[in-house]
């Protein structure tokens, strides 16, 4: 039984008339004219601007917040330190330990 292989020649016909099928079912199977698909995608393109432009605000603000958060736990955590250190120094005048 022979194998029949399918070369560049034949991909590109099949290509070709399927695209030509798909544009041509398209256009009979739309809903609207042209004006109104263009518009109705216009408007939609214009909704997902808005939509992203929305979310990346909120995104932003989200990540200040956090940003305010961190730098607030980030100082308490400082002053905690700043005061063991005292601390450990007051107790290594104490004992004149600090004079090396």
């Amino acid at each position: 039984m022979k194998v029949k292989r399918f070369g560049v020649a034949e991909f590109g016909l099949g290509l070709l008339s399927g695209t030509l099928l798909g544009v041509a079912a398209g256009v009979m199977m739309a809903p609207g004219s042209g004006i109104e698909t263009r518009a109705r995608l216009s408007r939609r393109a214009s909704g997902l601007i808005y939509n992203a432009a929305d979310f990346f605000e909120r995104a932003k603000s989200g990540i200040d917040i956090a940003a305010l958060r961190l730098e607030k736990v980030v100082g308490l955590q400082e002053r905690s330190l700043r005061k063991r250190l005292n601390s450990i120094k007051a107790q290594l005048e104490e004992f004149h330990l600090n004079e090396v």
